[in-house]
């Protein structure tokens, strides 16, 4: 995955070169590097080696370490750096792959990615039982890795760009509702739709079909990418202003709860007006406020699988999750806590959940991109 080059952190010598300057700092020159090494570290005729004493020169110390040492060592690189060392030997190409290693570093590293998605939700491939092993399961969520594998193919990706402007294509209709218009991140839909941005282009308006529901605009990006998009609000402004998130679910205009509502398990419909609208969309964005609490975000799961519900059985229909701050410097929720608190793991329809800025649009365009490709697949 990736090439050995000079400018890179870690080589295939790096790290025998820093356990070497750290004993001659310790031990001085006088004596044999290997067997002071030895005898600090193979003293305990319990611990697991694959050393020889008549195999190794100081030149090959390194190979002297037990096993569970070599795994702590191992333990503090990241993914880049692993995989690197997995060239450099069989034996370390062997530790390297090992499956405590990697499901540690996943476990670790997805708190820290930026999007997830039903391709690439680790939680998915683990539910499964799936013969992958970690290490494997990790290469092909990571969005740094993935992205990577996209560049080292971007001549094919670039030839199937120019081609797709050949295809005629559908502008998609996209209803773009959720709390996260209704809290600290509603500054998106004014940055989007009224502020003029390198991002947004809008290049016309359209009225509501459904007793005055569905009005939008038309926006267009540098891409090419087009979209006609309608915001769906769950009350008035007055009234959006002063109440929680429970109360925003019970008091939503866009649903209705059943006659025969059991209280211990909540189920909500949306409103005829809203199933009408459903039924022409191409695609939906979920907006939360990642910097509200896991209660918070948890409660708009009753109003996003309200809507998805209505074209269930669409299984080309794309979700999009904006995962959104106000700013840069604000804390988040993680994307992959996001997707397990919305179930998004129960949707047939394909879905991303993109970190994004709301006060300057960061990832956004990146999130409506693949929505709008994801829209143009049946």
């Amino acid at each position: 995955m990736y090439s050995k080059s000079q400018a890179s952190n870690v080589s295939s010598g790096g790290l025998q070169q820093f356990i070497t300057r750290k004993l001659q700092l310790k031990f001085g020159n006088s004596g044999s590097l290997t067997q002071r090494l030895k005898a600090l570290y193979l003293k305990d005729e319990s611990t697991i080696s694959f050393s020889n004493d008549s195999n190794y020169g100081d030149s090959s110390f390194i190979q002297c370490l037990p096993i569970n040492l070599k795994y702590e060592i191992f333990s503090y690189l990241d993914a880049r750096s692993l995989c690197m060392a997995c060239c450099v030997n069989r034996e370390w190409s062997h530790l390297t792959c090992d499956d405590v290693l990697w499901r540690h570093l996943l476990q670790k590293d997805v708190k820290s990615w930026s999007q997830i998605s039903h391709m690439t939700n680790p939680k998915m491939y683990q539910e499964v039982n799936s013969e992958w092993s970690f290490k494997e399961i990790y290469l092909k969520c990571s969005p740094e890795f993935q992205k990577q594998l996209r560049q080292s193919n971007s001549t094919f990706h670039q030839v199937s760009s120019v081609l797709k402007y050949f295809v005629p294509k559908k502008v998609p209709k996209v209803a773009m509702f959720g709390p996260g218009l209704e809290q600290s991140t509603s500054a998106i839909v004014r940055r989007m739709l009224y502020e003029d941005n390198p991002t947004f282009l809008r290049t016309a308006m359209f009225p509501g079909q459904f007793d005055g529901v569905g009005g939008g605009m038309t926006l267009k990006m540098p891409t090419g990418h087009s979209m006609h998009l309608s915001v769906l609000y769950s009350a008035s402004k007055h009234e959006r202003e002063n109440r929680n998130a429970q109360q925003r679910v019970e008091n939503n205009r866009m649903l209705q709860a059943p006659i025969d509502q059991r209280e211990d398990n909540p189920q909500y419909e949306l409103k005829t007006q809203i199933k009408h609208f459903c039924q022409i969309l191409d695609g939906f964005i979920f907006v939360v406020d990642a910097s509200e609490t896991r209660d918070s975000i948890e409660s708009g799961c009753l109003e996003l699988m309200a809507m998805v519900k209505e074209r269930k059985m669409a299984h080309h229909i794309p979700v999009l999750i904006l995962s959104c701050i106000k700013d840069e410097i604000g804390s988040r929720i993680p994307a992959a806590e996001i997707a397990e608190l919305l179930k998004l793991s129960t949707l047939s329809q394909p879905w991303l959940v993109m970190d994004c800025i709301a006060e300057t649009l960061k990832a956004v365009d990146t999130g409506v991109m693949w929505l709008i490709d994801q829209s143009q697949i049946h």
